[in-house]
C-alpha cells in the first residue's frame, strides 16, 4: 500500500455505507475530498490510502493532473496502469482534467470490480510502444486483455469486473486505441453521459469484446487443438455482459479503415443495451459482431445466453462511411476451421448467431458512396426493427446468409440508391417481413 504525501489532505465530508451499488437507486457513499494533489502518482496514493474503507473520493478543485504509467502488485499480477481505482472506490474528478502520457505499453485508467469514474475528462497526450490491443493506451480500461485473464485454476484478478460505473465524463482520444475498451467478463456497468471528442486515429469510441482464461490462441487451423484444451479445462472463453450504455455523444472518428472502426462495437458479447446514442462520423455507428470463436469455447452454463439481449433504443449517426450499423453473428474463425480443417463443432457458429436483437428509434444517414449499406445483417434470428429511417446509402439494408427471422416496422429505406438486397451464397435468408 502506498503512504499518501503530507502535502496532500483528505477530508471527509460525509459517512454512511461505503457499498458502491450498480443501480440508480445507489446509497450515498463515504465522501472524502482531497486536496494538495500535484500528478497521478499522488492521486494513486490517495485511492490506494482510501481503498480500505471505499467511498467516492473527489478532487476539492477542478486541476490538471499529468498521469504516467505505474505497476502495482495485486495478488499474484502486476497490473501497469496510469492510474487504477481500486475496488469500492467511486473517483469524482470535480471538473479535472487527467493528462494521460502513456510511453509503454499500459492500461489508461483502469477500473475494479465496485468501482467508477465521473466529472471529468480523460486526455491521452502521448502514446509510445503499445500493443496491439484496443484496450492498451485506451483513456479507460475495464477487464483483462487477451493472454492476462489467468488460468481456469486461478483466474486473473481484473477476467471479472463487474458493479462499475463511468458517468459525466469527456475523452480525447487522438491515438490508434479505443477511448473506451471493456474485455473479458467486465459485466454490470454503466456508462452513461460521455463525451468522446473528434479523433483521425481511434479504433473505437466504446469497445466491448471477449477474453480468455488460459492461454487461447484463435487461429483457424488452431481451433481443433483449443477444443481439446477446453475440454481438458485449461482454457475457457470470457464475455462482457450486462452493461448499459446511455446518452453518449460520439464526434467525428474518421480513421475509417473497415467497418471496425464503430462509434461502438461488440464482439460475443450478452445483454447490452444502447440507448440514445448520437455519433457525429465513422466508418459505422454500431458494429455487433459474433466473435473469432464465438461461445465455443464458453462455460456450459453460458450457452443458452449467447448473443442475446442486445438492445438498441435511439442511435443516430450523421455520416456513415460503410455501414449504419453492421450485425453480423458469425463465429468466424471456428466457422472457417469446419470448413477448412475438418473441425465439428460444439455448437453452430452461424445459427442463431445474434439472436433476438431490437433496434428502435433510430436514424442511420450514409455518406452516399458506392459500397456503404444503411444496415448488414448476417448470422441473426428472431430479430425486430422498429421505426428506424435509413437514407444515404447505396443499399438500405443488405441481408445475407443465415437469417432465420428479421422483422422491419414502420423502417423508412425509400431514401437510398436501392431500399435492400436480398442475397446468399450459402443458406437463404428465411421468414422476412417488411412493414
Amino acid at each position: 500500500m502506498f503512504v499518501i504525501p503530507a502535502a496532500a489532505v483528505l477530508i471527509i465530508l460525509a459517512a454512511s455505507s461505503p457499498v458502491f451499488q450498480n443501480s440508480d437507486e445507489q446509497i450515498e457513499p463515504m465522501i472524502v475530498d482531497v486536496s494538495g494533489i500535484s500528478n497521478g502518482a499522488e492521486l494513486q496514493q490517495a485511492l490506494d490510502r482510501q481503498a480500505d474503507q471505499g467511498g467516492r473520493v473527489r478532487l476539492s478543485q477542478a486541476t490538471s493532473l499529468t498521469c504516467t504509467p505505474l505497476e502495482c502488485v495485486i495478488g499474484d499480477e502486476v497490473s501497469r496502469h496510469a492510474l487504477l481505482i481500486p475496488a469500492g472506490i467511486d473517483l469524482d474528478l470535480n471538473g479535472s482534467t487527467l493528462l494521460l502520457d502513456l510511453r509503454v505499453n499500459s492500461h489508461g485508467v483502469r477500473l475494479s470490480s465496485r468501482s467508477g469514474i465521473r466529472n471529468g475528462t480523460i486526455r491521452i497526450v502521448g502514446s509510445e510502444n503499445k500493443g496491439s490491443q484496443a484496450i492498451w493506451h485506451a483513456g479507460i480500461g475495464i477487464g483483462a486483455a487477451y493472454d492476462d485473464g489467468g488460468t481456469p485454476a486461478k483466474p486473473g484478478y481484473f477476467s471479472k469486473v463487474s458493479d462499475w460505473r463511468i458517468e459525466n465524463i469527456t475523452i480525447d482520444q487522438p491515438y490508434p486505441a479505443a477511448a473506451i475498451q471493456i474485455m473479458s467478463e467486465a459485466c454490470h456497468g454503466v456508462i452513461r453521459d460521455v463525451r468522446i471528442l473528434d479523433s483521425r486515429e481511434a479504433l473505437l469510441g466504446i469497445g466491448m469484446d471477449w477474453g480468455s482464461v488460459g492461454k487461447m490462441t484463435t487461429a483457424d487451423a488452431t481451433i481443433p487443438h483449443m477444443r481439446e484444451l477446453w475440454e481438458q479445462n485449461e482454457i475457457y472463453t470470457t464475455h462482457p455482459h450486462d452493461i448499459l450504455i446511455q446518452d453518449i455523444d460520439i464526434g467525428h472518428l474518421t480513421r475509417n479503415i473497415d467497418g471496425n472502426d464503430a462509434g461502438i462495437r461488440c464482439s460475443a458479447c450478452y445483454n447490452i443495451q444502447v440507448r440514445n446514442v448520437h455519433v457525429a462520423s465513422a466508418a459505422s455507428a454500431l458494429a455487433v459482431f459474433g466473435g473469432d470463436c464465438g461461445f465455443e469455447f464458453a462455460p456450459n452454463e453460458l450457452r443458452p445466453l449467447a448473443h442475446t439481449g442486445y438492445v438498441v433504443d435511439r442511435l443516430v449517426i450523421d455520416k456513415a462511411f460503410r455501414y449504419g450499423i453492421v450485425l453480423n453473428g458469425i463465429a468466424d474463425n471456428v466457422y472457417r476451421a469446419t470448413q477448412t480443417h475438418g473441425y465439428r463443432t460444439l455448437i453452430d457458429p452461424t445459427q442463431p448467431g445474434l439472436n433476438g436483437v431490437r433496434i428502435a428509434n433510430s436514424q442511420f444517414n450514409g455518406s452516399g458512396t458506392a459500397a456503404s449499406q444503411g444496415m448488414f445483417i448476417t448470422a441473426v434470428s428472431h430479430a425486430e426493427v422498429s421505426d428506424v429511417t435509413v437514407k444515404n446509402f447505396a443499399i438500405g439494408v443488405r441481408i445475407k446468409d443465415w437469417v432465420d427471422g428479421l422483422r422491419f416496422k414502420n423502417a423508412d429505406l425509400s431514401q437510398n440508391l436501392q431500399p435492400q438486397s436480398i442475397f446468399s451464397s450459402t443458406r437463404e435468408p428465411k421468414d422476412l417481413t417488411f412493414k
